[in-house]
């Protein structure tokens, strides 16, 4: 075997161990949502904050039963919300939980929810959202189905950790995992009907800012992160 041939077994054979101590060693058991006991939804949802209310008349798009079905098996609770103001525009503000974000119970993304129900998406845009003091990333996602146009504005955060890439989330479920917890998590999705995307994303971020003045302190590190 030429050298090359035994450097690339050697690096094989090293990554085979360390997967198999991780399996074996760092298997989570706690799930920190029996650590951290959280509130229901409704808490962090206020019937009016600012300029908004919610609009009892009008409701989100209802789910195809399969991708209903989908979103009950993997979220442990899902609460959405259709605000409305004065000048009669309105935005529509779900958040789903998870008590577990072990990779079989993810959060999915609204890009794979909208196209699962016949939306056409465009790939994802990463965005910055200040609520005052600080920023967190977000992203943006058009997406329409006939004539029905949705800018879309969401966050993913696992434990109390914004992480909106793959990669993010796995690193931060491997974090919490060497500690021996299993992570909660949530999806906050944000999202308007408009012909203009960047109008809307706008919007959405000072809906956010308003919102986030009037969530409970002690519960703004799960929606928002740290």
């Amino acid at each position: 075997m030429s050298r090359r041939g035994v450097f690339v077994a050697a690096v094989a054979a090293l990554m085979m161990a360390v997967a198999s101590w991780f399996g074996a060693h760092a298997q989570p058991h706690t799930r920190m949502a029996d650590l951290h006991p959280r509130e229901p939804l409704s808490a962090v949802l206020p019937a009016a904050f600012g300029e908004w209310r919610v609009d009892e008349a009008t409701a989100n798009v209802e789910l195809p039963p399969d991708v209903a079905a989908q979103v009950k098996a993997i979220y442990t609770e899902v609460a959405d919300r259709v605000y409305v103001n004065a000048k009669g525009e309105r935005i529509m503000l779900t958040i789903a939980y998870g008590r577990d974000q072990s990779d079989g119970f993810k959060v999915h993304r609204p890009e794979v929810c909208y196209a699962a129900q016949g939306f056409t998406v465009s790939s994802p845009q990463a965005g910055t959202l200040s609520l005052g003091e600080r920023s967190i990333e977000v992203m943006h996602v058009d997406t329409h189905l006939g004539a029905r146009m949705e800018p879309v504005t969401y966050w993913m955060t696992i434990g109390d950790h914004v992480v909106n890439t793959a990669s993010r989330h796995k690193l931060q479920q491997i974090r919490y995992a060497l500690d021996g917890l299993i992570a909660d998590g949530l999806l906050v999705r944000v999202s308007s009907l408009s012909h203009d995307p960047q109008a809307a994303y706008e919007a959405h971020a000072a809906f956010v800012r308003a919102w986030q003045a009037h969530v409970p302190a002690s519960q703004r590190s799960r929606l928002f992160g740290r």
